[in-house]
């Protein structure tokens, strides 16, 4: 009888339980759950990745490339469906002359020196790509606003109170980062290669150096070409929506492994005084 007793206590729970919480069965079994999965992203395309994705170029033709993702899916994408195509090439300071324009952002050391570990430089018509530039930014990379308290600081140096609550509050900020963030992006030509030094807005110049000392690395922004693609590249993508014809694309960034000047010695955005100031 006490067997009896607790296999019926347990069906009444059982049975309770069944009456208050939906039927898990029916959840996995939803054909409305799953259809929206699927149908109810654009175009049908699932979890489509908010931030992008990376892949690898496995073919490429003169309108077309296929590129594979660490699952080993593979999504065909038509050259009138991609929307901004850069192509990212490794580069080095020696390389860098008097018509090139940097881009670096990193630290604020004050006095209009920048401390980065990475640079893009701009060569020829690719340096429309991007305008002179001097601007405070926040650790997100986003500009300093309006309600900067930069003239309270001014005035009390020390304030940590309202410095944290205003960024921790209105303007949150990684962890572990305390105070008003110094951070500085500057886009100018440059002017020094060693150290580099840059002419920025203002009449002035920016000075970059490295982070940590001695390790800076250089990469040549291009706009893209599909005749510079090959097999084995890697790439990142921002999705947008897929049709039955070819994954759309809002961005596509192509990483190569060899410098644009080993890759096409005659490609016209080259400088023609790739090492100016010898001497130093």
């Amino acid at each position: 009888m006490r067997k009896s007793h607790r296999l019926w206590l347990r069906f009444l729970s059982l049975a309770l339980l069944c009456s208050l919480v939906p039927s898990m069965g029916s959840l996995a079994q939803d054909g409305e759950l799953a259809f929206d999965q699927v149908v109810g992203q654009p175009r049908g395309l699932p979890q489509l990745p908010p931030q992008g994705a990376w892949g690898e170029v496995i073919n490429v033709t003169s309108r077309w490339l296929v590129i594979q993702n660490h699952s080993g899916q593979q999504f065909p994408v038509a050259i009138d469906d991609v929307g901004e195509f850069l192509i990212r090439w490794p580069s080095s300071v020696e390389a860098l002359g008097p018509q090139s324009v940097i881009e670096a952002i990193g630290i604020d050391l004050g006095s209009n020196v920048v401390q980065t570990a990475h640079v893009d430089v701009f060569e020829g018509t690719d340096r429309n790509l991007v305008a002179p530039t001097y601007n405070s930014v926040l650790p997100n990379n986003s500009v300093v606003t309006t309600i900067d308290p930069g003239f309270n600081r001014f005035m009390n140096a020390w304030d940590y109170g309202g410095q944290n609550l205003l960024y921790g509050w209105a303007y949150p900020v990684p962890p572990g980062i305390l105070g008003i963030p110094a951070r500085l992006h500057v886009v100018g030509n440059v002017i020094e290669r060693v150290p580099i030094r840059l002419n920025v807005p203002g009449n002035n110049f920016a000075t970059v150096v490295p982070s940590p000392p001695d390790n800076l690395t250089v990469t040549q922004v291009t706009r893209g070409l599909f005749s510079y693609l090959r097999k084995g590249d890697y790439a990142f993508l921002m999705p947008q929506q897929i049709t039955p014809r070819s994954l759309v694309l809002s961005q596509l960034v192509v990483y190569k492994s060899i410098p644009l000047r080993q890759f096409n010695p005659n490609a016209n955005n080259l400088n023609p005084n790739p090492n100016p100031n010898p001497a130093r």
